[in-house]
């Protein structure tokens, strides 16, 4: 399956977000591998291991942070409940903060380290 197969088989505004959300990852690690894993229905990321995915949903998308707990999050702006994964949830375009994005995936890359 390829990210474009995955993405547009959801209705808009969904590809746009992932679209987005794509370039900003490839941007701040473009030696990342990307590669859709159709059974979690999200596009991942690796360097040294995978450490982020695009997870398109039916009305949003999530930016998951594999080892999201372990992020440095103050202002608790990560979601999620459980051990490791944490996520940023995106309704609409003007909600992608391009800072906020770039900062949480520099605090996941350098847990790669």
């Amino acid at each position: 399956m390829t990210p474009e197969a995955l993405f547009y088989s959801f209705p808009e505004p969904v590809p746009g977000l992932c679209w987005s959300l794509r370039d900003l990852v490839l941007e701040q690690a473009p030696d990342a591998v990307e590669r859709v894993r159709p059974g979690w229905r999200l596009l991942g990321f690796e360097l040294r291991q995978y450490f982020c995915g695009i997870a398109p949903q039916r009305d949003h998308v999530r930016l998951l942070f594999e080892r999201g707990a372990e992020l440095d999050d103050p202002g608790g702006q990560l979601r999620g409940m459980g051990t490791q994964v944490r996520y940023l949830r995106f309704d609409l375009p003007e909600d992608v903060d391009p800072a906020q994005v770039q900062h949480f995936l520099a605090l996941a890359i350098a847990l790669q380290a």
